[in-house]
């Protein structure tokens, strides 16, 4: 039994919004019609997306810094779902995703000719779940938002069914995936056996107050086994090593606007739904789940970099790119954890939010040179940019630069706050690996510079156009040299409340 709160219908105007455009697209894939009404449903699901995010953003700005409401809770008194700013910005940031990759979509499905109305409708569904994670405050309600969105994800991730590697690669992604959910539903078990609880705040008592009698030793077995599966099952779905294996092969056989938007949606919902379950409930355990994190954060930003540097497919190396940032942002959150502040927070949330643009950004410009049967994401593909398309090859110049952290791009502001919230919660080990391998990343990013501008171009076929794609690529660039202007303004937005005791 639960109660709901008397605004609910208010306060979750954006999740009913996104599920009643969500089934409308539904409805809209079961009619037989032409392409121009498959065309039609992309322009009605851009207008939905933006309709949400105008309903999220005004949330967003109504909410004080401290402010968090109570939407749905037990008869105990204990919360399902909760409305605050952190939760409000994260959505935010899934729509900026979702209506950036609907842009890049629009040539992509021309040149494969797989317009269907299925395309939408799960897009929806995967960004609704992602917004349950934001919000969700017990591990039931994270977990049906974690499936809401893993399960489509998965389908989008095959959507390309009559290539091979998109098959292969969704089916290695799915496999693994239901592992990590089993891995997740049995660590809950465990946890359930031993607090009789599901709820975050319940479990960060009982945890405190063991810690308190005991130490950390006064932990039952059952239950430290319980949070390892747990914290495993979270590693995997933001591609943490040794979790990541999934990533390459889904990335490059998905559809590219799709590897856009897994490698940032969903990387930001994992973080998400890792920052209310640590943060909110396993607290207590810091003085041991730092030192564990801050080993993955190490060899997750270590071997993606090595990784991505031995890559001749740029999804691929995309792919291992943004498993070294994924470690880049585990280190904000690292710093959260460690000093109990909301200094490495905000530093995740800016990265988050630049790096929606500027990786798909990059992506968008892989989806720009496919045509005439070339895929456009091979290293070749990219020789003699500069003399074929000028504003395309200074387009990905910009996302590179912005990727590789040099100033004075957006991503060059995400690493230094990272940074500095590393340096002031004294994780030095961490601040030094994050400094470097960001200087080792230049080496792959430039080896795409200089086919662009140091050789002759191998393929001669002129590039075919897409507007949407050209806005997409524009707002992705300008926001990438830009933000610098407005980075006060942006730290004053995601200002906010303490989310753990």
């Amino acid at each position: 039994m639960f109660s709901l709160h008397p605004s609910f219908l208010h306060l979750l105007t954006p999740e009913i919004a996104l599920l009643a455009f969500a089934l409308i697209f539904l409805v809209l894939a079961a009619i037989k019609g032409d392409r121009t009404l498959r065309t039609g449903s992309l322009w009605l699901s851009l207008l939905s997306m933006g309709f949400v995010l105008f309903f999220a953003v005004q949330l967003l700005f109504a909410i004080p810094p401290d402010g968090q409401t109570v939407i749905a809770q037990t008869v105990g008194g204990h919360s399902c779902m909760v409305i605050d700013r952190f939760g409000q910005i994260f959505k935010a940031l899934f729509l900026l995703g979702g209506m950036l990759t609907l842009l890049l979509s629009k040539k992509e499905l021309d040149e494969e000719n797989a317009w269907t109305g299925e395309y939408f409708a799960l897009l929806l569904f995967s960004i609704l779940g992602m917004m349950v994670m934001a919000s969700g405050t017990d591990l039931l309600t994270l977990w049906v938002g974690l499936e809401t969105m893993a399960l489509s994800v998965y389908v989008l991730a095959a959507y390309l069914r009559r290539k091979e590697a998109s098959v292969e690669g969704a089916l290695k992604y799915f496999v693994l995936g239901a592992l990590s959910s089993g891995f997740y539903l049995y660590g809950v078990s465990f946890i359930y056996g031993a607090t009789s609880t599901i709820h975050l705040e319940s479990i960060r008592a009982q945890l405190g107050i063991m810690i308190a009698k005991g130490g950390i030793e006064s932990v039952p077995f059952h239950l430290a086994f319980g949070l390892i599966l747990l914290v495993v099952a979270l590693l995997f779905k933001i591609a943490i090593v040794p979790f990541h294996f999934w990533t390459p092969d889904a990335y490059e056989g998905a559809t590219t606007p799709i590897t856009a938007f897994m490698s940032v949606a969903p990387k930001a919902a994992g973080f998400a739904m890792l920052s209310r379950i640590v943060l909110g409930g396993l607290v207590p355990l810091h003085e041991i789940l730092v030192p564990l994190l801050s080993l993955t954060a190490l060899l997750t930003m270590v071997w993606g970099n090595i990784a991505a540097m031995l890559q001749g497919n740029v999804k691929r190396m995309l792919a291992y790119s943004s498993i070294a940032h994924a470690g880049y942002i585990l280190v904000g959150f690292i710093a959260a954890l460690k000093a109990r502040n909301n200094e490495g927070l905000t530093a995740m949330l800016f990265y988050l939010f630049v790096y929606i643009f500027m990786n798909i950004g990059a992506f968008g410009v892989v989806i720009a040179l496919k045509g005439n049967g070339c895929e456009g994401d091979s290293m070749d593909h990219f020789k003699g940019l500069f003399h074929r398309k000028p504003w395309l090859a200074v387009l990905m110049i910009f996302f590179l630069l912005s990727l590789g952290g040099i100033p004075p791009f957006a991503g060059f502001l995400g690493k230094f706050f990272i940074f500095m919230a590393a340096v002031h919660s004294g994780l030095w080990v961490l601040a030094v690996t994050l400094a470097v391998t960001s200087v080792i990343s230049i080496y792959y990013y430039y080896r795409i510079v200089c086919n662009m501008f140091l050789h002759e171009a191998e393929i001669r076929e002129p590039l075919t156009g897409s507007a949407p794609l050209a806005v997409a690529l524009s707002i992705c660039a300008a926001v990438n040299l830009f933000l610098i202007l407005f980075v006060p303004k942006t730290l004053a937005v995601m200002q906010m409340g303490k989310i753990f005791g």
